[in-house]
């Protein structure tokens, strides 16, 4: 059996822009608040990765500029799920806060109490 033939440099430039692509797609739906899987996205990553790192230097050296992109791409996507996370956490914490002083004073979640008079 005889190996695996490196990958056409065309097919390379043409998965770069797709990863590209999914890349940015990933981060509009993280930035409108959407839960975004990573899963398949590390794949293709590793796997660009694995295609890229078996060309001869002078080959891959063409890829450069499309890899560098794509490495901003990731870079903002980062930068997302970051201030996503903290967002969250803060959100979280707010919550917690929020029902800490609802029991304490005595109130159920999402109800108002009612004064001795029956107003509101």
């Amino acid at each position: 059996m005889s190996a695996p033939l490196p990958p056409d440099h065309e097919d390379l430039v043409s998965a770069i822009a797709e990863l590209a692509a999914m890349i940015n797609d990933t981060k509009i739906a993280a930035e409108a608040g959407q839960l975004v899987e990573l899963d398949l996205l590390a794949m293709r990553i590793a796997v660009l990765c694995d295609a890229v790192s078996s060309l001869a230097v002078e080959k891959a050296r063409p890829l450069r500029p499309a890899l560098e992109t794509l490495m901003s791409e990731l870079d903002r996507l980062d930068f997302v799920l970051r201030r996503r996370n903290v967002d969250l956490s803060l959100d979280l914490q707010q919550a917690d806060r929020r029902l800490r002083a609802q029991l304490a004073y005595g109130t159920t979640p999402g109800k108002n109490p009612v004064s001795p008079g029956g107003r509101k």
